[in-house]
């Protein structure tokens, strides 16, 4: 035994020892060369917790036949992309991804899955994380190809008929965003990229019918019901159990369910991937709001996820940012509030960049002090205490530009 082997062994009881150790061996298997560093680290602070982290997430759960190690590290990596603010563990889990089996397309898909499941700015701060764990292990361009079909769930024709009515474009965008340039850039299984949207979603608290409907498509590309079950306990390690109780409902009923959705209700709308006019559109949105480079920002992602960057621009400047009937002043004062009220870390630098823009946009400080102060009953006030502190810095940067401006 190495050092740190004998003395994460030694925080076992006589009575636990065996599944103290199968738990150690797992966590070696992900860990790599460094795998008892967090967990030694964490045994200073107590050897309760370190000794309880091995014993049950490690043996008890990730030790599990239910489903292989790869899997399992690929629901772990959704479950903390959807968390936001574990960076650390992302990183470790990642590397675990690649220590399991996993490739470096495993890892990129699910920062494509992220962005259309839980949004941009998760996806986004993933990748100085992707970056720095993929620099000397292997290249990002060898993969294989790509789904043929979309991976995404069937909407319910109901709801179909009611979004088709109130917003057209949101069906649009779903059938060309999601399905065809997020979900059908994935290499992984279907039943994995099902697997692992359940996580993120359930992870996030959001299990409802796009949850079930994630269910369901992972059961018709072959997961079986057992995998189902071993997914949503792992989600008790890594998103708590109150997230892993309420996916265990939703997935029961579903089990228990008669009929299954049915697959060809989903309407298809004539798209145009990687449109040239989009990205045009969107560069000159980008430009007019922040300031900021279509091309800038492609370059930015070139290494690890070269189609984010592009989607980035087209999709989120040229679709949405562009629209006419928000003022564009207004759009940027709504983005801070939901950046705002999410809280997490990948968060922060988004909504930094859209303070910045509502300020190049014309708005007062204290209209950005008023948009946080009007979430404050729906976030609570340690969200908007770090909102309002990241304003400040924001606020008190472009005021020293433009006061330099004036005086030159």
């Amino acid at each position: 035994m190495t050092n740190i082997e004998e003395q994460l062994d030694n925080l076992a009881s006589p009575d636990d020892r065996q599944k103290h150790r199968r738990g150690l061996a797992i966590l070696k298997q992900i860990g790599g060369e460094n795998f008892g560093g967090p967990v030694s680290q964490l045994a200073r602070f107590s050897e309760d917790l370190a000794r309880f982290t091995i014993q049950y997430a490690y043996s008890d759960v990730l030790s599990r036949d239910g489903l292989d190690l790869r899997t399992r590290q690929i629901v772990t990596a959704a479950t903390l992309l959807a968390h936001g603010s574990a960076q650390s563990q992302l990183s470790f889990h990642l590397n675990g991804l690649l220590n399991a089996g996993g490739t470096a397309e495993d890892i990129v898909d699910l920062l494509f899955i992220s962005a259309g499941l839980i949004g941009f700015p998760t996806a986004i701060n993933a990748v100085p994380i992707v970056r720095d764990i993929l620099v000397g292990r292997v290249e990002t361009n060898n993969a294989t190809e790509a789904q043929s079909q979309p991976v995404v769930p069937q909407i319910s024709s109901d709801r179909l008929a009611i979004l088709d009515r109130i917003a057209p474009d949101f069906l649009k965008w779903r059938e060309q965003v999601v399905d065809q340039e997020i979900f059908c850039s994935v290499r992984l299984e279907p039943k994995l990229a099902h697997l692992a949207s359940a996580a993120m979603l359930a992870a996030r608290g959001k299990v409802g019918t796009s949850f079930d409907a994630h269910i369901v498509s992972a059961l018709a590309a072959g997961a079986t019901h057992s995998e189902i079950v071993e997914m949503v306990i792992q989600l008790s390690v890594y998103s708590g159990f109150p997230a892993a109780l309420n996916a265990a409902g939703r997935a029961r009923d579903i089990f228990a369910a008669s009929e299954r959705p049915q697959s060809n209700t989903r309407k298809r709308v004539d798209i145009v991937k990687d449109d040239d006019e989009r990205f045009t559109r969107g560069a000159a949105t980008l430009a007019a709001t922040s300031g900021g480079s279509g091309a800038g920002v492609v370059d930015s992602f070139r290494d690890v996820a070269p189609g984010l960057g592009r989607l980035i621009v087209a999709h989120c400047y040229g679709d949405v940012f562009c629209r006419a009937a928000l003022h564009p002043k207004g759009r940027e004062l709504s983005a801070i509030s939901a950046l705002a009220a999410q809280g997490t870390i990948a968060a922060e630098k988004p909504l930094s960049v859209h303070i910045d823009a509502a300020l190049n946009l014309g708005a007062d400080p204290e209209e950005i002090i008023e948009t946080l102060f009007n979430i404050i009953p729906y976030a609570g006030y340690p969200l908007i205490e770090k909102a309002l502190l990241i304003a400040h810095q924001r606020i008190s940067l472009f005021n020293e530009k433009r006061a330099a401006d004036s005086a030159s």
